[in-house]
């Protein structure tokens, strides 16, 4: 491993039908929504787990005892680890206070942004191995798809609006107001609308 100090926390929901990428689902359908999230999944696992960067864990919803997650676990050298908490700001919080017990650095990333590729996800590595206190990967419709810090900060997680286009802005106002130093990466685009959809596949097909 590169980073023996630092950790990658992937959040990720189970492939259910009706549960995962539900703004999607009354232009592509359940089972292409559904789809969707298992490839991703899988995609993210490949990309972080084959680049030998850092440890992974994978955060599962709604727990590690999913059969999917259990065939993630044999196939990935990957720990898995529950999600726990009321809202994804309690559960990203608790993700990262319990990793920050083990580590020095963590870095938070979701399923949904296959343009965040790996040389960038070093970048935020090499970010907080220089001094920042929080780095994040801005997404283009106005949230984030990575957070990453060395301090476990409660207060970055509470009071967001999760989903909306506010999310970034929240967070640059809370480090801000607490005088926390932060590195701000270029933005990547995440899959939440139909356009995001097309790009997806666009994006594939020429892999």
């Amino acid at each position: 491993m590169l980073y023996q100090d630092a950790v990658v926390l992937l959040f990720a929901k189970a492939p259910v039908e009706g549960k995962v990428n539900t703004r999607l689902i009354p232009d592509i359908g359940v089972k292409a929504a559904t789809k969707l999230q298992h490839d991703l999944i899988h995609d993210r696992l490949t990309m972080l787990t084959s680049a030998s960067l850092c440890e992974v864990h994978l955060m599962c919803a709604p727990d590690q005892h999913s059969e999917y997650f259990l065939q993630c676990g044999q196939k990935y050298p990957v720990a898995l680890y529950d999600q726990t908490g009321a809202d994804l700001g309690e559960r990203i919080y608790d993700g990262i206070r319990r990793a920050l017990c083990d580590y020095k650095y963590c870095v938070v990333i979701g399923t949904d942004a296959p343009s965040l590729e790996i040389d960038v996800i070093t970048q935020v590595l090499d970010r907080l191995h220089e001094g920042a206190e929080v780095v994040v990967v801005p997404a283009e419709d106005g949230g984030y798809v990575c957070i990453a810090m060395r301090n476990a900060y409660d207060f970055l997680f509470q009071g967001i609006s999760w989903g909306s286009a506010e999310v970034m802005q929240q967070t640059r106002d809370k480090l801000n107001d607490a005088r926390i130093s932060f590195v701000e990466l270029p933005a990547c685009w995440d899959v939440d609308r139909l356009e995001d959809y097309r790009r997806y596949l666009e994006l594939y097909s020429k892999n």
